[in-house]
């Protein structure tokens, strides 16, 4: 996927950036994986809270790309703008295009960076087209990482595509196609349609029945073991991530937060 948007973006880098609510940035992942260094060459880290497209998404919490040359001085003042500029450019970054993909407990979003020429009104329309997609495949990508490696095999054997185990996992939480679509960004219309696939793969005839082939089958956990692997020692139930990568509070990220430097913030 990162190829992909460093191809139609023409981009020098692609990271995958992890903002929590005290400001701390996670880089997740990046592509080329030796593009960003593991400390800046000054040898100085900035606060986040001086990152153009992170104060953006955190004050305005839209869920739409951004150039980060389009942030409004109101949000970020030009001097702010100057310094994370400053800090960025040894980097190779000068321009960055955010691709935002969760805006929940803080912010997720893949975001491009080039050095180079800055980013346009086609850069910006063809990230409209290809956000809903790639939203899609991340919330795909969360559900599977529930499913284990070991389950894959009666998987490959009913014949069922990624997107229908998706389904399926969901499926077996108990959750309406309505809740299925809003999980998986997609419609419930588009749901109901693997649903049929699923059922005719598996041989049934309503979601109980799946749930109880799957279950027979191998590819879902029973009740109780699936229990006592989404339970923490402390009795809780994780989140999507670990706490090093998200916070458990579900609070926007506020402005006035004692921001927490902690790598650099690209």
């Amino acid at each position: 996927m990162a190829d992909l948007l460093l191809q139609s973006f023409h981009a020098a880098c692609c990271s995958r950036n992890v903002v929590d609510r005290r400001w701390v940035d996670h880089v997740a992942g990046c592509w080329p994986v030796d593009y960003l260094p593991a400390a800046p060459p000054s040898g100085r880290l900035v606060d986040a809270t001086t990152q153009p497209l992170l104060r953006w998404y955190s004050v305005t919490r839209s869920t739409a790309p951004q150039i980060l040359g389009r942030v409004p001085s109101a949000i970020a003042r030009p001097e702010m703008v100057e310094e994370w500029t400053a800090f960025a450019r040894p980097f190779g970054i000068t321009h960055q295009l955010a691709l935002p993909l969760v805006m929940e407990e803080g912010v997720e979003a893949y975001v491009l960076s080039r050095p180079d020429d800055d980013y346009d009104d086609a850069d910006a329309d063809l990230a409209a087209l290809v956000l809903p997609a790639l939203s899609a495949l991340f919330r795909q990508r969360v559900v599977l990482e529930t499913v284990s490696a070991a389950r894959y095999d009666p998987v490959r054997s009913f014949g069922l595509t990624e997107r229908e185990l998706a389904v399926l996992a969901l499926l077996g939480d108990g959750l309406t196609a309505v809740a299925m679509a809003r999980r998986l960004r997609t419609s419930p219309r588009t749901v109901h349609k693997h649903l049929e696939r699923l059922y005719r793969k598996l041989g049934v005839r309503d979601r109980l029945m799946a749930v109880q082939r799957a279950r027979e089958a191998g590819i879902l956990a029973a009740p109780r073991e699936r229990d006592d692997r989404l339970t923490t020692r402390s009795g809780t139930r994780p989140g999507r991530r670990t706490p090093s990568t998200r916070t458990a509070s579900r609070s926007p990220i506020a402005l006035d937060d004692d921001p927490v430097p902690d790598r650099p913030h690209t």
